[in-house]
């Protein structure tokens, strides 16, 4: 066996909806922490780009893709790619989590990202990944009309000044009831589970930054179905979820969690 190589992986995510932190990964950035080996890849699949994307030509993906190989050479920190793509695509694009990767073959690991990342994309899962986690939205929307509870609840929160300047991340609902935000927020297991580890690494620093103005948070985490749970490929982001004390519920118990704010709210 060869020496082991580390590298830093960085997803880039198509922003769907800035407001509800609604993504699709469309492709990575592989780095070696050392100088040695960059590399860049894209999703291929344009018919999905073109579904969740109308208004962008493949022409302009084929454009960045050209514009961060051709940058490579002097992104070799997170900091400055995140920065790159932010002014040059921060609208539209931004860079995900870093990951660690551990390989003998970073060319070799390069198809197995591709085909851990990009390949479901090509199957057309991503685009019912996107579709999942706005079924999640329209699901808890309606169950809280239902129990009359809708109006009173705030929507797309904005809590950039517990998290972080610069941080567009927005909760789906959300009440106060004495010195405790209650907040609910879909999150689609459907492909991978960036989303939940996203949510996950960004309560922690909800909760420290509410509790120095003295407020309590308590999110819950509204999944796709129960037999997600159960899944090797959800298990890791669930427990990830849970360690940071986020709970996890799915959308067969939206009635139930409807019911208790409504009772929380003595509508």
């Amino acid at each position: 066996m060869g020496n082991r190589r580390q590298l830093d992986l960085y997803p880039l995510r198509l922003l769907l909806h800035a407001l509800r932190d609604d993504f699709v990964t469309i492709g990575f950035v592989l780095i070696e922490s050392d100088g040695g080996f960059a590399e860049v890849r894209f999703t291929r699949d344009w018919k999905m780009l073109q579904c969740v994307a109308p208004d962008l030509e493949p022409e302009w993906f084929r454009a960045v893709e050209s514009d961060l190989l051709g940058e490579l050479g002097r992104l070799r920190t997170r900091e400055g790619l995140v920065n790159h793509v932010s002014e040059r695509f921060g609208t539209i694009i931004e860079v995900g989590p870093t990951k660690g990767v551990l390989t003998d073959d970073p060319v070799k690991e390069m198809q197995v990202l591709t085909a851990m990342y990009l390949l479901p994309a090509e199957r057309g899962e991503l685009v019912r990944s996107r579709t999942g986690r706005a079924a999640i939205v329209d699901l808890m929307e309606q169950e809280f009309k239902n129990s009359s509870v809708l109006d009173l609840l705030q929507r797309d929160l904005d809590l950039g000044r517990y998290t972080g300047l610069g941080d567009r991340f927005r909760v789906d609902f959300g009440y106060r009831i004495g010195d405790t935000m209650k907040m609910f927020h879909a999150v689609s297991l459907a492909v991978n589970a960036d989303q939940a580890l996203a949510l996950a690494f960004r309560y922690s620093r909800l909760d420290e930054g509410m509790r120095r103005e003295q407020l309590y948070a308590s999110l819950t985490a509204v999944v796709n179905h129960e037999t997600v749970l159960h899944e090797d490929r959800t298990r890791f982001a669930i427990g990830m979820l849970e360690e940071n004390s986020v709970r996890v519920r799915t959308i067969e118990e939206m009635a139930e969690i409807a019911a208790e704010v409504r009772q929380d709210l003595r509508v």
